[in-house]
């Protein structure tokens, strides 16, 4: 397989898999985003300001386990053989938050599951961010809808000089943010259909760590 289909292949699967866990914890932890730590940023500054000591104490957990997720997903980066090997530590994450998940009333969520879902999301913005030599964040959204704006600004600039040229690698940050938008659409199905929802990226993950080679 190329290397730029592949990195197309990549971007789009793990940012339908951002959005899938961005959804479902936004669901369970009613409000509270697990990927998307400008929302959470945003909310947890509004929150402070108004005195709300259970929103704050709510989302400023959510964003102090993502920032030590990060911190903890660079450390064991730099002891794995490679990058993509922190894909198969983030489906292990799922499988323990399903079983956490499980192991509780229906209703309710917990802290652990929290914990879980914040880490492996940091495990994923930190372990890879270029794709085929395009950066592209596959949890951070904004970024992507602006560089794919600007790659269309580009490729119609250029049809009006009579110089077309719109390529994969332009499209790349485009499958990122179709993909998070993906992945939120099916987690309302997936939610619906089945008590274990938190395991459906697994393969997914366990795929793309086959997909993707060392080298690279």
């Amino acid at each position: 397989m190329a290397s730029l289909t592949r990195s197309a292949l990549c971007v789009l699967s793990l940012g339908l898999i951002a959005g899938y866990v961005d959804a479902v914890g936004y669901v369970e932890l009613h409000g509270i985003f697990t990927a998307a730590m400008t929302g959470n940023s945003t909310t947890f500054g509004i929150a402070l300001a108004d005195g709300d000591r259970v929103r704050t104490s709510a989302v400023g957990t959510v964003l102090g386990l993502f920032f030590c997720g990060a911190l903890g997903a660079s450390l064991l980066r730099r002891a794995l053989p490679a990058y993509r090997h922190e894909w198969l530590w983030m489906a292990g994450l799922l499988i323990v938050a399903q079983g956490v998940h499980w192991s509780h009333a229906a209703e309710s969520s917990s802290r652990v599951e929290t914990l879980l879902l914040a880490v492996a999301m940091a495990m994923q913005g930190e372990a890879l961010s270029r794709f085929s030599g395009v950066s592209v964040q596959t949890i951070v959204v904004t970024n992507n809808i602006v560089k794919f704006a600007d790659n269309i600004a580009g490729f119609l600039f250029g049809l009006w000089q009579g110089k077309p040229g719109f390529t994969l690698a332009s499209a790349l940050p485009g499958l990122g943010w179709g993909g998070c938008i993906a992945g939120a659409f099916l987690s309302v199905f997936a939610r619906e259909a089945t008590s274990g929802f938190f395991l459906v990226p697994v393969p997914l993950l366990t795929g793309l760590f086959f997909l993707w080679p060392d080298e690279e």
